[in-house]
């Protein structure tokens, strides 16, 4: 059982709070790392001297933010030793002093009735009861003809027998991993976390590459397929963490280094329904050797952990042994729900709603933090603050939320030691309000100022 024990005396606000920030922050600065036993709830407030009842809600809080998890029979445990785990450590709601602008979500969407009425027309069809059971093969194949409208309605030629239905995008990356079977894998310099945990997990190399304003350097690809590279993950559309595009030059040479060099792409595509005109898609480009990975929850509904997997061809004959462990994981109730978004236009509406409310987000922003340079789209969930040459994104990070506002520095990001380009990514769609945001911007402002940021 790990010795560590927050400090209570003398501290503002309420105590239990005081101990789940004091968690995250030793979680942050690798006090505690993953797999660390708590004291029993009991124990902690013996050494702490004050109520079980308040050690009580302070663990139930740090449960909800994901820093520990408890386990019958055996204790309270630390789960957040990874950088990328740590983004969820904190939750912006209008009591927290900490406001969040680090972890990805969508703007919530206030007012929207599109779950009531899809449970209320499954309540009066008398079909609600049936999705407590497992699907059958005509619901499989009809949740697959919604994937295909949505995903051709975005850009992606498929057909719906070629669709791999899955527990969320992250769930089809790792899909998409198992299928191509590499144990060597490409990707940006900077990365999403996801990438990085599923690597973790599975025993993967990440293979860094340097990237520019417009991708990854098809010179550098070249090189590793020359040194024996044969996967290359990429996330061409509102790239996590840099909020890039691609342009279609760049992806052009991109797919024709994969073809010189056989190399099978596999494209990350969760942001790319935002757009309002759809990029070329890699899948579109060299359909031959494309994993193509989306999702929903990014874009129409963070609880809609449906993700959709396009095949390539070469990947066809992995499809059948792929789907028990991918259709089993989905939830019949969700997918049924996204079905019916997707044919009646409430995924539609609920997509542009999100646009809209980005694109304020955005021009608040703008307007908020004009001194400084803003990589990104309107439409992004994220944009990012490139840092001067010599500035220290994790000192910078540290300070702004010292001021109360979360922002994540690029060596969360990193795939290789050196964390390149230096920057900060910040979530406008984590602010649980545009007035929120604003407030957040307020604090961070002078911290860029302090920071020496680029313009």
């Amino acid at each position: 059982m790990t010795t560590w024990l927050p400090r209570v005396a003398g501290l503002d606000g309420p105590v239990y709070r005081a101990i789940v920030d004091q968690l995250a922050d030793a979680i942050r600065r690798g006090t505690l790392k993953a797999g660390d036993r708590l004291p029993t709830h009991r124990l902690m407030a013996d050494l702490l001297g004050i109520n079980v009842s308040t050690v009580t809600r302070a663990y139930r809080e740090a449960e909800r933010r994901r820093l520990i998890g408890g386990e019958v029979g055996r204790g309270t445990f630390v789960l957040g030793g990874a950088a990328e785990a740590r983004l969820f450590a904190f939750a912006d709601r209008p009591q927290d002093s900490l406001i969040d602008l680090s972890t990805n979500t969508p703007p919530k969407l206030v007012g929207d009735d599109g779950l009531a009425k899809a449970v209320a027309a499954l309540l009066e069809e008398g079909e609600l009861e049936r999705f407590a059971d497992y699907p059958t093969p005509g619901d499989l194949h009809l949740h697959r003809l919604a994937a295909e409208s949505w995903l051709v309605q975005h850009g992606v030629n498929c057909v719906a027998e070629r669709i791999v239905l899955c527990a969320g995008a992250q769930h089809a990356m790792e899909a998409a991993l198992a299928a191509a079977g590499a144990t060597v894998v490409g990707c940006e310099s900077l990365c999403w976390p996801g990438l990085k945990a599923i690597a973790r997990s599975r025993g993967l190399r990440l293979h860094a590459l340097p990237i520019d304003r417009d991708g990854i350097l098809p010179d550098a690809l070249e090189r590793a397929a020359l040194q024996g590279l044969k996967c290359l993950v990429c996330m061409p559309t509102l790239h996590n963490p840099t909020a890039r595009t691609w342009s279609i030059e760049r992806r052009e040479a991109i797919v024709a280094v994969a073809r010189r060099h056989d190399l099978m792409l596999i494209e990350e595509d969760v942001y790319g329904a935002l757009m309002p005109i759809s990029p070329t898609s890699l899948a579109s480009l060299a359909p031959e050797r494309v994993c193509h990975v989306s999702g929903l929850s990014k874009t129409v509904a963070p609880g809609l952990r449906l993700g959709y997997l396009v095949l390539p061809p070469a990947l066809h004959g992995r499809q059948e042994a792929l789907e028990h462990h991918t259709h089993w994981y989905v939830s019949p109730l969700g997918a049924e729900i996204a079905r019916r978004w997707i044919v009646g236009g409430a995924a539609k509406g609920r997509l542009t709603r999100q646009r809209r409310e980005l694109a304020a987000r955005w021009k608040l922003t703008q307007a908020a933090l004009a001194d400084y340079e803003l990589e990104g789209a309107t439409v992004s969930p994220h944009l990012w603050l490139p840092l001067a040459r010599g500035r220290d994104p994790q000192r910078v990070a540290e300070v702004a939320r010292r001021e109360g506002v979360a922002v994540v520095p690029s060596e969360t990001f990193a795939a290789a030691t050196h964390a390149e380009p230096a920057g900060l990514r910040v979530s406008l769609g984590a602010a649980s309000s545009r007035s929120r945001l604003q407030e957040a911007l307020s604090r961070l402002a002078p911290v860029l100022q302090r920071s020496a940021l680029l313009r």
